[in-house]
């Protein structure tokens, strides 16, 4: 049987020491270390897929990440679909549509983009009067 890691292509992270990422020892593969370590890194990838799914609606709706794991979680339970399944298609489709909206749309997201470095480098500035203002000290 095969571990999620070997299935999605990512190498072994401890080779050579008694463990077998290829399958070739069915001993290795019950050991509970490696299931620990394939379930922890299946929770991460499940989490990360939810996580972006999250963001594109946060940014879509203006809404916090709350808000948004509470809709995914609306969808996941109303339709009896797995929660992560519907993230990737969330994601999948937010980014389908983002590819096929105007020219304009996506030149206001680039400018956006390319301009995040002078708004960083204003809300410091502003943040380094607000401590002035507090005598220094951290809020």
């Amino acid at each position: 049987m095969q571990s999620e890691r070997q299935r999605m292509g990512i190498p072994c992270a401890d080779p050579g020491h008694g463990r077998s990422c290829d399958g070739d020892s069915a001993a290795t593969e019950s050991t509970s270390s490696s299931r620990d370590a394939d379930a922890a890194f299946e929770f991460d990838a499940n989490r990360a897929i939810i996580e972006q799914a999250k963001g594109m609606l946060m940014f879509m709706y203006g809404i916090d990440a709350d808000e948004a794991f509470q809709r995914l979680r609306e969808q996941s339970q109303q339709h009896n679909v797995k929660l992560r399944l519907i993230a990737q298609q969330v994601s999948k489709d937010l980014v389908e549509l983002a590819r096929s909206s105007s020219p304009s749309r996506r030149m206001e997201h680039d400018l956006l983009l390319r301009t995040a470095h002078q708004r960083v480098s204003d809300a410091a500035v502003r943040h380094s009067g607000d401590e002035a203002e507090l005598g220094g000290r951290h809020a």
